[in-house]
């Protein structure tokens, strides 16, 4: 494992069963708090100028981060389809105002702003999403990375149940 994301967390201090090699970025919004770990062993955060973003979905409520890292050592990355380096989500969404829908484009709007800028400076291209959605089923994970405008044709997912 790479990297991880948890939310709504009381006290991030309190990590402390995270190995040494590890690390994270947290932000908080409101009262809700977004923690996005790292493998500081493999990765570390991209040195570029905006390579990093993080804001509120809503006012003062749904933390996201969005970073770009880098490999630390890309002769030891094992397989030649490993990535130099990456942008990583790291979310807690708002929930669909009716069920059955899909978030309306204003929700996603900050988050997609601040993807945007992260790959425009890292020129990274490759993102991986690591958040709690809150859609429904019957939302795909194609149409998630539709709305959010993620690059790519190639969309890789756990269920969202």
């Amino acid at each position: 494992i790479d990297f991880a994301n948890l939310i709504e967390f009381d006290d991030f201090s309190n990590l402390t069963s995270i190995p040494d090699s590890w690390a994270w970025l947290q932000t908080t919004c409101g009262r809700d708090r977004v923690a996005l770990l790292y493998n500081a062993s493999r990765w570390r955060i991209a040195s570029l100028g905006g390579a990093g973003q993080v804001g509120c979905m809503i006012s003062e409520d749904r933390p996201f981060i969005v970073q770009a890292f880098e490999r630390i050592d890309i002769a030891t990355k094992g397989s030649c389809d490993a990535l130099d380096s990456v942008v990583v989500i790291g979310a807690h969404f708002p929930h669909p105002s009716r069920f059955n829908e899909s978030l309306s484009d204003d929700l996603v709007l900050p988050l997609r702003l601040a993807l945007q800028s992260v790959i425009e400076a890292s020129a990274t291209s490759e993102v991986v999403l690591i958040a709690d959605t809150n859609e429904f089923t019957s939302t795909s994970s194609d149409m998630i990375t539709s709305y959010l405008e993620l690059p790519g044709n190639t969309t890789m997912s756990t269920s969202l149940e």
